[in-house]
């Protein structure tokens, strides 16, 4: 969540003047299941690989399981891609390529409500 912080406290002051939605660096999320690491980190290096010539260049990786402190994402590991996707008359959105451990992930499903519970400034934002 301290990064999550820093990245939209950055984006903030980048887009001073323009509209709250200029802070959203991911409007658009997928999630790839895999069987462990390995076949996490080959499709991974296929995206970085290949992306660009599909079309959605990776302009950024985050590396959960790199992480030195568990503590930071309650012991929670993902890896994940930002791609750039440039439409129509130049449109560029900012998507996330989320890759999983199968087991993680499982576990990451049951415990999305205390996830919510956590992030909540307010009771209201629960329901």
């Amino acid at each position: 969540e301290k990064e999550k912080e820093k990245d939209e406290a950055s984006a903030t002051a980048q887009t001073q003047g323009h509209p709250l939605t200029a802070n959203i660096l991911d409007p658009i999320r997928c999630t790839v299941v895999c069987r462990g690491a390995k076949e996490m980190l080959e499709h991974a290096r296929w995206l970085l690989a290949d992306g660009a010539s599909l079309g959605l260049p990776v302009v950024r990786v985050k590396n959960k399981f790199g992480m030195a402190n568990s503590d930071e994402y309650d012991g929670y590991r993902d890896l994940m891609l930002s791609v750039l996707y440039t439409g129509h008359k130049g449109l560029r959105i900012i998507g996330e390529v989320q890759f999983h451990d199968r087991r993680m992930y499982e576990l990451k499903v049951k415990m999305h409500k205390l996830y919510k519970v956590k992030r909540a400034a307010r009771a209201s934002q629960i329901l």
